[in-house]
Order: structure tokens, then C-alpha cells, then sequence
């Protein structure tokens, strides 16, 4: 099967990347930026591609959160010894600039220290600016004030854009090289994620789908029933799986892993639940389960079927084969969690603070899609929809184990008690 890949990056550096692929099973196609943070942009563009590939770590770390909604596997060039030391023999050999006053823009500069130290190259008057958190605005005037302060001779960089900003200032810079060798083992990680995710979509998948009346109903609806059996024909169609009714309430649909992938955009939405917003009789609930065999996956779509029952109204989850829970789909976040673990931090915590190693993970999760690091009772609560109470609980267990502190408080409204401010430390 073909592989489909993105990549993500300058015109110059998409261009290599297609002219070395040898790949016979691989599509490539570019999207293409004048400047990395408009890499996130290009995500949201790529989802009906199997990997994104990212020509240098900068544009990676501007999408990553994009990446991780998503949920598209993805790599990235990376800017390591040896992007560094071809760059700097080129600089010095090449064009005659003497490498002890440059100034230099990298992720980490341990890469560059490395070098240096094992050159015999004195860092002194070497100003390094690692930038994943930077834009490049803010690189740019890094290098400006150096050169401005006259304190080097010219400027390396690892960013395109930056290149050309200073070349029209009229500042001397060069971007750094990077060698076919890293471009190579890039593509070769990104075809290798790209057949385990092709391997993985033949695997089975099992959907539990059920129609859960209130207390007081009398009897099944049969018109309901009619059209869910109708919509789901449809979307076994869409999916390629097989429908099969069970009784008035239960139907069960075949399927592989690869249709629920498609049908869910890389499970995140499920079209279908908008379909059914006008029976409000009944809540309809779907589970999901992948597993190796037809048996693990519908005990696995047994459980997806339990965390949706969890939810009023219409809702679906998905558990996969190493029981990792992903759901409620078609909500503003999707979110995932483990209902187990053979992390031994996440075992310690679990044991230290008597929190289920699920909920741990669902925490988590929460501090990953936060930008803010800092947050109340109330927002956990909000994301794991239970009580303040229950939040407030977690939190204390937490703070009781030095996994959370009280970092301060909030009056959001004039009357009342002011609020603890959490901070986790896991």
C-alpha cells in the first residue's frame, strides 16, 4: 500500500526532501511556509496524510500542539553534531570566516558546546540563542543586537526565514547545512511509522452500539430503531464493516481499525452523532475496541461502551489494543487515557497518592492541552466532568504526596472566597 506523507517546511528544503526519495511505495507532497509558525496552519491541511515529516525541529515544535489534536504520527529533521560541524568546517574552509565569534541559533546548544569542546574551539566569544520557544522575530533580533553591539563577525543559523531577514538587513549569515545522511534516516523513520500505521489499520475492530431508553419508557421505539439500523448501514458502507442486529437495542458492526481511523478523522470526530441529534427519546451510545483477535476487540468495544454510558446523550469512545481509552469523540477535546500502565512513575504515583493510574493519565492530559500550567479545582473538574468536590479530592491527594502544589489563588467574583491555584509536579 502507498504511504502517504507530508512535509512541512521551506520551499528549498521540501525540494530535497522529494528529490531523494526512493521510496516506490511513498507519496510525498509539500506544504509549503514562509515562516515556521505557520506550520500549525499546514496540520490542520495534512489530514488525509499518513505521516508529517518536518525539514527541522523549529516548525515541529510550532505544530506540535496541532499534532498531538490531531493525532497524525510525525518526525523531524533533526539539528544534531553533525548538521553543526559540516556547517561550521563549511564556514571556515569555504568561506574564510574564522569560527570564534559567531553568533548561533539552535535548539539546544549542547550540540554546539559538544562540538566546540571537542575541536578545541573557545566558546567565549560565541553567542548562542537555542529558540524552541522563540519565534523567529525574536531570533532575528537576537542576532541584530549582536551584530549591532559588534560583537561577532556573523551569524548561523538553522532557519530559513531568519537567513533571509538577515540578508536584508545586510547582516553575513549562512544557513546551516543539512546532510543528505539526516535527511535519509528521517524519511526512513517516517516510512517505518507509516507502515506500522498501515499494519495496524488492517487489525480488527469490533462497535458496540446501543440504545439506552429512560426508566419510565414503556417500550422500544421503532422508529429510532429503524433509523439507526439505516444510518448504520450507511456508515458500514462508508467504512467498509458489516452491520449485525442483535435485538431492539444492540447492533454490532465488523470492521478493521483503518475504517475507524477514516470515518473518525483520526479519532476525533463521528458525523454520525449529529445525525441523531433529533432523537432525544433515547441516549444512543457507542464503544469501539481494537485487538489482535475478534474477541479482545469486542471486550475492548465493551468497555468503550461503559466510558460512554458515563455521559448523557448520544456519545462514542474507543479503547485500543493496549487498552488506551480515546474519547468522548466529537467534542470540542478528545481526550486519552490508559486504563493501565507499565510506566513505573506512573505506577509509584498511583500507588503513593491512591489515584487510579487512569485518572492519573487523564490529569495528565489535561496539563498537556493547557498553556497555562496553573489552573483551579474547577477547570480540572470541568475536563474530567466530575464535581468540584471530587476535583478538589484528586488535588489534595496530590498536593499530600508532593505530586501538586498551591501556587496561588483566584477571586474570579467579588463575593466570596478566593480560590486555590494548583500547579501538578508530575
Amino acid at each position: 500500500m502507498v504511504i502517504k506523507i507530508a512535509v512541512i517546511g521551506s520551499e528549498k528544503m521540501a525540494d530535497k526532501v522529494l528529490r531523494l526519495n526512493s521510496h516506490a511505495n511513498v507519496q510525498i507532497r509539500s506544504l509549503i511556509y514562509d515562516k515556521p509558525e505557520e506550520s500549525a496552519k499546514l496540520v490542520k491541511m495534512a489530514q488525509n496524510d499518513d505521516v508529517l515529516f518536518f525539514t527541522g525541529p523549529f516548525p515541529y515544535f510550532f505544530a506540535k500542539d496541532e499534532i498531538e489534536k490531531q493525532g497524525i504520527p510525525a518526525v523531524y529533521i533533526p539539528l544534531d553534531e553533525l548538521v553543526f560541524t559540516i556547517s561550521l568546517y563549511y564556514i571556515r574552509d569555504t568561506l574564510c570566516i574564522h569560527p570564534d565569534r559567531l553568533s548561533i541559533d539552535i535548539p539546544y546548544q549542547e550540540v554546539v558546546l559538544h562540538v566546540l569542546d571537542e575541536l578545541n574551539i573557545d566558546a567565549a566569544r560565541i553567542y548562542i540563542k537555542e529558540h524552541e520557544h522563540y519565534r523567529t522575530d525574536e531570533i532575528v533580533k537576537f542576532h541584530h543586537e549582536q551584530w549591532k553591539a559588534g560583537n561577532v563577525d556573523f551569524v548561523l543559523t538553522s532557519v530559513q526565514s531568519v537567513h533571509k531577514e538577515l540578508e536584508q538587513l545586510g547582516i553575513p549569515s549562512f544557513r546551516m547545512i543539512i546532510p543528505k545522511k539526516n535527511i535519509l534516516d528521517t524519511l526512513q523513520h517516517a516510512v517505518a511509522k507509516g507502515e506500522l500505521l498501515l499494519s495496524q489499520a488492517s487489525q480488527i475492530a469490533a462497535g458496540i452500539v446501543q440504545i439506552d431508553y429512560p426508566d419510565d419508557a414503556q417500550a422500544a421505539d421503532t422508529e429510532l430503531h429503524a433509523k439507526l439500523h439505516e444510518l448504520l448501514l450507511d456508515l458500514g458502507k462508508k467504512m467498509n464493516a458489516s452491520v449485525k442486529h442483535i435485538d431492539d437495542r444492540t447492533f454490532m458492526i465488523y470492521g478493521t481499525r483503518g475504517g475507524i481511523r477514516q470515518i473518525t478523522g483520526n479519532y476525533h470526530v463521528f458525523p454520525i452523532l449529529d445525525q441523531l441529534k433529533p432523537f432525544t427519546q433515547a441516549s444512543i451510545r457507542f464503544g469501539f475496541g481494537f485487538g489482535v483477535t475478534a474477541l479482545e476487540s469486542e471486550e475492548h468495544a465493551q468497555i468503550g461502551l461503559y466510558h460512554a454510558k458515563k455521559h448523557a446523550g448520544h456519545g462514542a469512545y474507543i479503547v485500543t489494543e493496549n487498552k488506551k481509552v480515546i474519547g468522548p469523540l466529537h467534542h470540542k477535546t478528545t481526550k486519552t487515557f490508559q486504563l493501565q500502565s507499565d510506566d513505573e512513575h506512573l505506577l509509584t504515583v498511583a500507588k503513593q497518592t491512591g489515584i487510579s493510574v487512569s485518572s492519573i493519565t487523564k490529569i495528565i492530559d489535561f496539563i498537556h492541552l493547557r498553556h497555562n500550567r496553573i489552573f483551579s479545582a474547577s477547570d480540572l473538574a470541568d475536563y474530567l466532568q466530575l464535581s468540584k468536590r471530587s476535583a478538589e479530592r484528586l488535588l489534595k491527594k496530590l498536593v499530600d504526596s508532593g505530586y501538586a502544589e498551591i501556587s496561588g489563588e483566584e477571586q474570579p467574583y467579588q463575593k466570596g472566597r478566593p480560590r486555590a491555584l494548583y500547579k501538578i509536579l508530575l
